[in-house]
């Protein structure tokens, strides 16, 4: 379910959403993201381009999370965002020990209004926004109740194509809580700005077009 402000259709951009705004895709190498705590990787996500691997599907995204962390303990991470070669050894060496990922085509869209987490364990982070560093934006995580990840949803000030035009090499993130220190999955709480939030489970960490 989801909350969706009644004047959802007023004033908003025209721009057509092409269903190609992901990661920068390189046909070279892979792209991979890592939100790393003080307790481990709480995610690890792999990026194909156009190569396929013996299980890796060209233009997919592998999202891999750790259920030996819970969302519930973290309250800072940081995502860091890299490259390896399009081989199955490499994919293998970065995921290492994850769980099995969720698979997640590269399509991404966002609407405005606030999302209604239904995990059983979720937590929502801030960052300064890279894309207008005067604004903020969020990422939801959310674990069932044994931590298996079931849900990175992205929050932006605006009806953003991606969740980066250009994906940061590192990035804080800090947990969002509300006026008396709890922890909150309210965007309202990061600042009074209109959100937008990514409607589908893929990242979609930047809006570099890919072709399929």
């Amino acid at each position: 379910m989801h909350r969706v402000d009644p004047d959802i259709n007023d004033n908003r951009d025209d721009q057509e959403h092409d269903g190609h705004e992901q990661f920068p895709v390189d046909i070279k190498v892979v792209r991979t993201a890592r939100f790393h705590t003080d307790r481990g990787d709480l995610v690890r996500i792999v990026v194909m381009n156009d190569c396929t691997t013996p299980q890796y599907s060209a233009y997919r995204e592998y999202h891999f999370g750790n259920a030996e962390v819970s969302v519930e303990d973290v309250t800072s991470f940081m995502l860091h965002s890299s490259t390896i070669p399009s081989t199955q050894e490499a994919i293998g060496e970065f995921v290492g020990t994850m769980s099995t990922p969720l698979d997640i085509p590269q399509v991404v869209s966002f609407c405005r209004g606030i999302h209604c987490p239904s995990g059983a364990r979720k937590r929502l982070y801030k960052a300064t926004d890279p894309d207008d560093n005067t604004k903020m934006l969020g990422v939801l995580i959310e674990q069932d109740e044994q931590g298996k990840l079931t849900q990175v949803m992205w929050y932006k000030t605006w009806e953003a194509r991606a969740a980066f035009r250009s994906v940061p090499d590192a990035l804080e993130f800090q947990l969002v809580t509300d006026e008396s220190g709890t922890p909150s999955l309210d965007p309202n709480d990061i600042g009074g700005w209109t959100w937008h939030y990514s409607t589908s489970l893929e990242i979609g960490l930047s809006a570099t077009e890919i072709k399929a």
